[in-house]
């Protein structure tokens, strides 16, 4: 009886009696192995070799090695093909534009950073010290964010902060008062949110899309500083705090909307003043000059300037306002379409403000925001109380607001004209200068008490006030006229 074994170079595993089949049988007593020879298989998988131990062969002969592929497939092919599973590295570079992007965002959001941790050094209000100091690391956080993104796509930097926006606000904070500073502020910071919802359709970069889906909805919660303050709060809400939660929200409206100005009311004002602007012309001249050619020229420039003046500033008004909601419009449209669950969300609480419930609420949202127009006019009215249908048109109001200042303009000319001609050519001007206050004085008395359909309050008193300015704007511009009579 004899063995020959293929020794391998470590330590034998433990032998593996296997039963073979029968056809196995068959297959290795054609190779000379007997059907009592017994196989173990040694090695790591995928490479196997087998000791063959045959207790038939006689001594001196050496067994021949069978080797044996082995039922069990390696994990690790023998042969590895690169090309059967391509890994792209992803590029960490961005595009010029992407690129510009995000460094502009850097920038705002570190300026804001900085105009934040000014404004709270100078304010004396430590609840509002407390606002600012969140909004101030919220905004240093985000400029982090930025940073790291522009660091990881190869972009460099600049070693310079901006500080100069955080030291004119924080100068003007206590010169004038924290309120214009906020003011200027919070325009600021407009100006970051509209450049973040118009890179939501701009910026091709994903890493970028992501931080800025990210970024957007802490930008919003800056309208409220208090969800800004209490969010790094850590531990379990108080009670008045889940109780909160329980309540139907307050709906805070934004400041940043205004109601429409009816034309009529522009006809009554404008009236008004080009009445007493050409009345308080008309008796300068008339105390400075006894000609009546020089005091009717005067009047008339004066109520051609008024017109002009105001139409043009009318206009110039009107159009601004209008650019202002439509570009308030837009921002909606945007925050819409960048973030529709959060729009929702706040049309539910709206509704839910307004005394329905969590589930009627839910209802009526859904069927609004099935329509994107009627959702965004929902959204504009509901949440910044703007109406479509108030948009004002600019030519209109220009028009409006130059003719009835003409009108009013030509009542103090016209009384001049008629007391000239009533008291004659020989007349002093002081005469006619007295008929044209006396026909202003009936109709600023009648224009105050139009004016007290607007403000409710009664028709006598409103008309007194109206004569009353308008006494003293004529006395008044008398006497410098007397000053310079020669």
């Amino acid at each position: 009886m004899w063995s020959a074994a293929l020794t391998p170079r470590k330590p034998a595993p433990p032998v593996i009696r296997t039963r073979r089949s029968a056809r196995r049988v068959a297959r290795d007593s054609s190779r000379g192995a007997e059907p009592g020879s017994l196989i173990r298989a040694v090695g790591s998988m995928g490479l196997p070799y087998v000791k063959t131990i045959d207790r038939g062969r006689p001594a001196g002969v050496e067994a021949p090695v069978v080797r044996r592929r082995s039922h069990i497939r390696g994990g690790v092919a023998a042969v590895t093909r690169p090309y059967d599973r391509r890994v792209t590295t992803p590029d960490p570079t961005m595009s010029a534009p992407d690129a510009r992007s995000v460094r502009a965002n850097w920038e705002s959001e570190t300026r804001m950073a900085g105009v934040y941790a000014a404004l709270a050094q100078v304010t004396s209000d430590v609840r509002l010290r407390r606002r600012l100091a969140a909004l101030a690391a919220t905004e240093k956080r985000h400029a982090d964010a930025w940073a790291d993104l522009l660091s990881a796509g190869g972009a460099r930097l600049p070693d310079r902060r901006p500080r100069v926006t955080a030291q004119l606000l924080a100068a003007l904070a206590r010169v004038a008062g924290i309120g214009p500073a906020l003011a200027l502020a919070g325009a600021a910071e407009g100006q970051v949110l509209r450049a973040y919802l118009s890179q939501v359709s701009t910026v091709s970069d994903e890493r970028a899309q992501g931080l800025l889906r990210q970024v957007l909805p802490e930008e919003l919660d800056h309208q409220s500083p208090d969800d800004v303050a209490d969010s790094g709060a850590s531990g379990p809400p108080p009670a008045d705090a889940v109780a909160a939660r329980d309540r139907p929200p307050e709906v805070e409206v934004e400041e940043w909307h205004s109601g429409g100005v009816e034309s009529i009311r522009n006809v009554i004002y404008g009236v008004n003043d080009g009445l007493t602007a050409t009345l308080g012309v008309l008796a300068g001249v008339g105390g400075a000059s006894v000609d009546p050619r020089v005091v009717l020229i005067g009047g008339l420039s004066a109520m051609v300037a008024s017109g002009v003046s105001m139409a043009g500033g009318a206009y110039l008004a009107s159009k601004s306002q209008r650019e202002v909601f439509e570009g308030q419009l837009a921002r909606e449209a945007a925050e819409i379409e960048a973030m529709p669950d959060l729009e929702r969300a706040e049309l539910i609480d709206i509704y839910r403000s307004k005394g329905l419930t969590p589930d009627e609420a839910a209802t009526i949202v859904g069927r609004i925001t099935a329509d994107k127009r009627v959702w965004l006019e929902t959204q504009a009215r509901e949440e910044l109380g703007l109406d479509v249908a108030q948009f004002e048109n600019p030519v209109r109001e220009g028009l409006v607001a130059g003719v009835s200042t003409l009108v009013g303009g030509a009542i103090p000319v016209i009384g001049y004209l008629a007391g000239r001609l009533l008291l004659g050519a020989a007349a002093s001007g002081l005469g006619a200068l007295g008929i044209a206050f006396a026909v202003c004085a009936a109709f600023l008395f009648l224009i105050g008490s139009a004016r007290s359909f607007f403000t409710g309050k009664g028709g006598v008193r409103s008309g007194l006030e109206m004569l009353a300015v308008g006494s003293i704007v004529a006395a008044v511009t008398y006497g410098v006229g007397v000053l310079f009579r020669s």
